[in-house]
């Protein structure tokens, strides 16, 4: 199986804002810690702006962090009270080809933080970077979780591939197609990685561009059906529609819409409640009270799928199907977290603008 990993290089790096010291309680403007080793040093930056906490990775374009991240961040900051760091400067030249570090940190009040080293490290360094190393792969998984759509020919249909920001993932090769990939992924350097775990013994890798999952078949398996070309483009569908949102038992989740005749028509009937009642063991399903537009197709459903079934039911999946469906959208969340959504008895759908 091939891999990307190596055990030569484990890099991170980060920024962080407005979190609190652990010894003043003054607001952190800036935290920034570089890690680097026997390949290049990888960076994250994340700062403090009037839209929230913006994060970047090498410099590259921001997105906004999850707010719990910066939670985990300041407790990190705390409790290896990296404030203590400041004037380290630490190198120890008999180690060759071993990690250096850079931290930089600003406060509210004025105060700054600075250190680095080369092979030696301040009291609290390793459980601070192995910390860090979590909270900044969640953060870029976060960013990267989406439903990606294979620019080219898919068996029959769509090719899609739903990454979660659990670390699950399915795949469709389309309607002809029998097989449901799955498995689990994961993101290293600049590449994302994903085993399969759902039959047959595969891996692939992607490269990382702007809205969209580069194949790169050197470092991959072929899939089942579909021959993908090296440097191909998996496209990340169209971005979530804040403005339509969607609950489930008076919980929201978080739902990408398709940009079709049929949502379009759905959303002039907001705010709408639906009864949803259990079905076949793998649905939920509920009256829309009429019909819409419908472009109905031989569709192969995954946990999360959202369908209009004969024009006015609408089908909310946990499971699977295969049936002439009009897709709706698709809710972010893993197979096992839509299993406990909707397995346990008959829910209310609610969809808001």
């Amino acid at each position: 199986m091939k891999r990307l990993l190596s055990a030569a290089a484990v890099l991170v790096c980060c920024l962080f804002s407005f979190a609190r010291s652990e010894d003043s309680g003054s607001v952190l403007t800036r935290f920034y810690f570089m890690r680097g080793g026997y390949m290049a040093p990888h960076s994250y930056e994340v700062t403090l702006t009037g839209d929230g906490y913006a994060i970047t990775e090498n410099e590259g374009k921001p997105w906004i962090l999850d707010p719990s991240l910066s939670k985990e961040l300041t407790q990190v900051v705390e409790d290896q009270g990296m404030k203590r760091w400041d004037g380290f400067r630490g190198s120890n030249p008999h180690v060759l080809d071993g990690e250096s570090f850079s931290l930089i940190m600003e406060f509210a009040d004025g105060t700054k933080v600075h250190a680095s080293g080369e092979n030696s490290f301040p009291d609290g360094y390793r459980e601070a970077s192995s910390r860090l190393d979590g909270i900044f792969e969640k953060a870029v998984m976060s960013r990267i979780a989406g439903v990606y759509r294979y620019e080219g020919e898919g068996f029959g249909g769509d090719f899609t591939l739903t990454l979660n920001a659990d670390g699950s993932y399915t795949f469709y090769e389309g309607t002809l197609s029998s097989y449901m990939g799955g498995g689990t992924w994961w993101v290293y350097l600049n590449a994302v990685e994903l085993e399969e775990k759902n039959g047959f013994s595969l891996s692939f890798t992607f490269g990382v561009e702007d809205g969209a999952l580069v194949y790169l078949s050197d470092w991959s398996d072929p899939f089942p059906y579909v021959k993908v070309s090296d440097m191909e483009k998996f496209l990340r569908a169209e971005s979530e529609d804040e403005s339509m949102k969607l609950f489930v038992d008076g919980t929201q989740v978080p739902v990408t819409w398709e940009h079709n005749d049929s949502v379009a028509a759905l959303r002039r009937l907001l705010p709408l409640t639906v009864k949803m009642s259990m079905y076949g063991g793998f649905e939920q399903v509920g009256p829309l009270g009429q019909s819409l537009p419908r472009d109905d197709k031989q569709t192969v459903t995954a946990p999360g799928d959202i369908v209009l079934y004969s024009g006015n039911q609408i089908v909310l999946f946990y499971g699977s199907n295969s049936w002439t469906y009009t897709r709706l959208g698709h809710v972010n969340l893993s197979p096992e977290e839509m299993a406990v959504l909707l397995s346990r008895g008959d829910v209310s759908l609610a969809i808001t603008e």
